[in-house]
């Protein structure tokens, strides 16, 4: 009588893991691009983001004799709106990469599932 062959850590001794081939190359793709994505789009709306609040400084520092006057509205309007596209792009940064990463712990599901069955197929 054989023993059944032991897999890993855990109580399975210190045999190789099994070998399982990796699976959805276009899903691994397209979850890379999307951590790409985040970044590009994230990076531009930050950038975006300091130029209105430069821009409404800028704005507010140089009086012209063709406008009137508007006061501290200018900057006022280049902070706040400066401000909401930095916090709009750290969320979309966010929200893009976690959805990369959460389409690679669905596949790092799938392949430990197939490992596990190879490793209880092993055992019978």
């Amino acid at each position: 009588m054989n023993p059944a062959p032991a897999y890993g850590a855990g109580g399975y001794g210190n045999a190789p893991m099994p070998a399982v081939t990796k699976k959805y190359k276009m899903l691994r793709l397209i979850a890379m691009l999307m951590k790409v994505l985040a970044v590009v789009v994230g990076a531009i709306m930050i950038i975006a983001g300091l130029f209105m609040i430069v821009a409404g400084a800028a704005a507010s520092s140089k009086p012209t004799q063709t406008l009137p006057d508007f006061g501290p509205a200018p900057f006022l309007s280049g902070l706040v709106g400066g401000v909401v596209v930095l916090v709009y792009g750290v969320f979309i940064f966010i929200f893009l990469y976690a959805y990369a990463e959460w389409m690679y712990v669905f596949m790092d599901i799938e392949e430990n599932t197939r490992m596990t069955n190879e490793m209880l197929s092993a055992r019978k």
